[in-house]
């Protein structure tokens, strides 16, 4: 499981945080709380799984590439996929799992854009390892950004829908030469493509070719709150579902669903479990740990089982409204009908 926390956008942002354990390893504690971590909080599903928790301290969503400090970010280094590359070569001479089966390769938030981007890339390093269990991913609230994502709040409340063009490389601009998915990359510099499309996770989803259960709420909070900019007292899950707020909301839903849509509709095997919850990673998180509301009755430990063994799984909770729904599980029991 790689931790996920976002990620620093200018030189001062990065230097405030890497006076955090979000920006260096110095204070971080000897043992972690393992009621802090989704698969190991009480998780029965994963409980006969060795588990392996990787922080998060490089603030560049995992896949910065730096061997050496940058004066121009604070003297700092980004060096997430590097760090991923000597996890993995630890834990393949150090433990047991030259002799897995199966490695779950998971993250939250920034650590669900890592293992999308890493997907493809952590089977063939196992491969040049002389290792090869069978690899899925399990990103968590990691698709930064659906089709046509991020608009904006205030351009969308005077009657715009049009998407910030270039938002994922304004947004990752400070991550000189990162990892990039390389499937994506090829495919854009074959259509003659800027490879900087492949921040973006969506552009991601057609070339990815490992196995993958997408498991993101529908109207991520954070990317209507944080990157939107729509503030949390209009965007809610309790906004009247008359306002031009809650229109905004079901856009953002919408168009998370078209792209999950898209990518199973090209891929069948792929796997989404989208509940229609305003929540970012919460909730998910809860569901992953054994508790939380599932969607029309089935656990996420339910519907991954079936998925590991060969179902297809394409469970999109209902909306309420067209929007999100509240965190109930009564509500839950109720909703049949499908998104539309």
């Amino acid at each position: 499981m790689i931790d996920g926390g976002g990620l620093c956008i200018d030189a001062m942002d990065c230097r405030k945080r890497a006076r955090t354990t979000l920006g260096s390893s110095k204070s971080w504690p000897s043992q972690w709380d393992p009621q802090a971590v989704p698969f190991t909080g009480g998780s029965a599903f994963f409980s006969e799984f060795s588990q392996v928790l990787v922080p998060y301290c490089s603030g560049d969503l995992w896949l910065g590439q730096d061997h050496q400090r940058r004066l121009l970010v604070g003297d700092l280094q980004m060096s997430g996929h590097l760090i991923l590359n000597a996890i993995v070569e630890h834990l393949v001479n150090n433990t047991m799992l030259r002799r897995s089966s199966l490695v779950v390769f998971a993250g939250a938030s920034a650590g669900g854009i890592g293992v999308f981007h890493h997907g493809d890339w952590i089977s063939s390093k196992l491969k040049s390892m002389n290792v090869a269990p069978r690899v899925v991913l399990l990103p968590i609230a990691g698709l930064f950004f659906p089709h046509k994502w991020p608009v904006l709040w205030e351009e969308f409340r005077l009657g715009l829908e049009l998407p910030v063009d270039g938002f994922m490389a304004f947004w990752c601009h400070l991550i000189e030469d990162s990892f990039l998915h390389e499937g994506c990359v090829a495919a854009a510099k074959a259509a003659k493509r800027p490879p900087r499309e492949c921040q973006d996770v969506s552009k991601i989803l057609p070339e990815l070719k490992a196995d993958v259960f997408i498991f993101q709420n529908q109207f991520d909070q954070y990317q209507a709150n944080h990157l939107g900019f729509c503030p949390p007292n209009l965007c809610n899950a309790t906004t009247s579902p008359e306002s031009r707020a809650w229109q905004y909301l079901e856009l953002l839903g919408h168009r998370s669903n078209e792209t999950m849509k898209a990518a199973i509709a090209g891929r069948p095997d792929m796997a989404v479990f989208a509940p229609s919850w305003f929540d970012h990673t919460n909730e998910l998180e809860r569901n992953v740990a054994g508790h939380g509301l599932g969607i029309h009755g089935r656990s996420f430990a339910d519907a991954f089982g079936s998925w590991l063994a060969g179902e297809q799984v394409h469970l999109f909770g209902a909306a309420c409204h067209g929007g999100p729904c509240p965190l109930n599980p009564l509500l839950d029991e109720l909703q049949t009908q499908q998104l539309v």
